[in-house]
């Protein structure tokens, strides 16, 4: 969301099914704050990793390697945006999916609600086929609306009724 000053994001990703050099990461979660100031041919972005506290030290480990932008794949290529990564931490994170809705938690940091919105025709979502502006996610994403956004990890940030985009995608590399 730009303020006009910042444009505060967060991704999650549900790994419905994956894996790094044979450790099983099926059904873990993480989440990225990301923090892009107004500048950015001068500022980079400023990420925090929260990566799931179910996850054992070696899946904790490819988690921070692949979202860290060291495994490789498409990831790595969005690293180039980032200055820094302030902060990876061990969190309790809950991702919640019913019909339209998404419903992302990571410990007492940050709370997202967010519902897929329908497109004109009244039955399908609007689908926006070109994202490349958000580098994190490379293929078509649904326009949603968020019902709600509460960040105080590194920084603080609070939204309802901005923009949110979500889909299903697969990552190789």
């Amino acid at each position: 969301v730009w303020d006009g000053e910042a444009c505060d994001g967060f991704f999650a990703w549900h790994i419905v099914q994956g894996e790094k050099d044979g450790v099983n990461l099926t059904g873990l979660n993480v989440v990225m704050a990301r923090h892009r100031p107004k500048d950015l041919a001068k500022d980079r972005w400023l990420v925090e990793l929260y990566l799931d506290e179910r996850a054992g030290p070696e899946q904790a480990d490819a988690l921070a390697a692949i979202f860290g932008g060291k495994a490789g794949g498409h990831i790595a290529a969005v690293f180039q945006r980032i200055g820094a990564i302030t902060g990876v931490h061990t969190a309790p994170i809950g991702f919640e999916k019913a019909g339209a809705g998404r419903r992302v938690r990571v410990g007492s940091v940050l709370e997202v609600q967010a519902q897929e919105l329908v497109g004109m025709d009244g039955k399908n979502p609007t689908v926006i086929d070109n994202p490349t502006v958000w580098a994190v996610v490379a293929q078509p994403v649904r326009q949603g609306k968020a019902d709600a956004i509460h960040y105080a990890g590194a920084w603080a940030f609070d939204a309802a009724g901005t923009n949110s985009f979500i889909t299903e995608f697969r990552y190789d590399g």
